[in-house]
């Protein structure tokens, strides 16, 4: 009786082993299965991220008249949002194998769905432009970019242009590199933008969120402050 008793732990202990190597051996087995799609994915994504920031160079197209003008603009925009929407569905593929850096990609999930919204009447928005609020969002604190050491080894120069969202809780919000460069001028632009400081905007007597265009310049081996151009882009 003794001798089945201890048989029968055995057995018991042997099929916890099993099972837990099987269990590590399938989750090795999926985990190597995702990587190609995962690799796949990162490349549709970066090629539907370039095709914004294409888009946003080109413009839109040339117009003869005003009202031709509002009609090429509207397509622009309306090729714009279908183009975040394609990007943000594949982010949303890349989520759901949950890769390292999902909190990264969540954001970035975030934000192009925030741009893929399609252009309304203000009234049924809750950002608006410069021209949209009565008081517009005043900065206090908005430090340099940081030019970085890769950047000044290769004696690199350009210009980062950001569209972001100065959001009334006084948080940067929804940042979007409409044009790049590279040496890791976007990334350097991009923390400064994360850093910078404001009173909101006012809309209807409240405090309201406001969409904002920075362009960070480099040359000569340094960061010059950011501006906020005059067009929308």
């Amino acid at each position: 009786m003794h001798t089945t008793k201890s048989i029968a732990r055995v057995l018991v202990v042997l099929l916890m082993a099993a099972v837990a190597t099987l269990m590590v051996l399938t989750h090795f087995s999926s985990v190597a299965a995702q990587q190609p799609q995962l690799a796949q994915l990162e490349k549709q994504f970066q090629k539907q991220y370039s095709s914004i920031q294409n888009k946003f160079a080109d413009g839109p197209e040339p117009a003869r008249s005003p009202a031709e003008r509002h009609e090429m603009v509207g397509k622009w925009q309306d090729e714009l949002a279908a183009r975040f929407a394609r990007a943000a569905a594949t982010a949303g593929e890349i989520m759901k194998l949950q890769p390292p850096n999902l909190e990264i990609w969540r954001e970035q999930r975030e934000t192009l769905l925030f741009y893929s919204q399609p252009i309304s009447p203000p009234e049924t928005r809750t950002v608006f432009g410069d021209t949209e609020v009565q008081k517009r969002a005043r900065l206090f604190k908005q430090p340099l970019a940081v030019y970085p050491d890769e950047a000044r080894q290769a004696n690199a120069k350009g210009e980062v242009r950001l569209r972001l969202v100065l959001a009334s809780n006084g948080t940067i919000k929804h940042i979007f590199t409409v044009k790049p460069a590279k040496h890791g001028l976007t990334e350097a632009a991009i923390a400064a933008a994360r850093l910078i400081e404001f009173e909101p905007a006012v809309r209807d007597g409240r405090r309201a969120s406001q969409y904002a265009t920075f362009v960070y310049k480099f040359e000569d081996g340094k960061a010059l402050p950011a501006v906020m151009p005059a067009t929308t882009f």
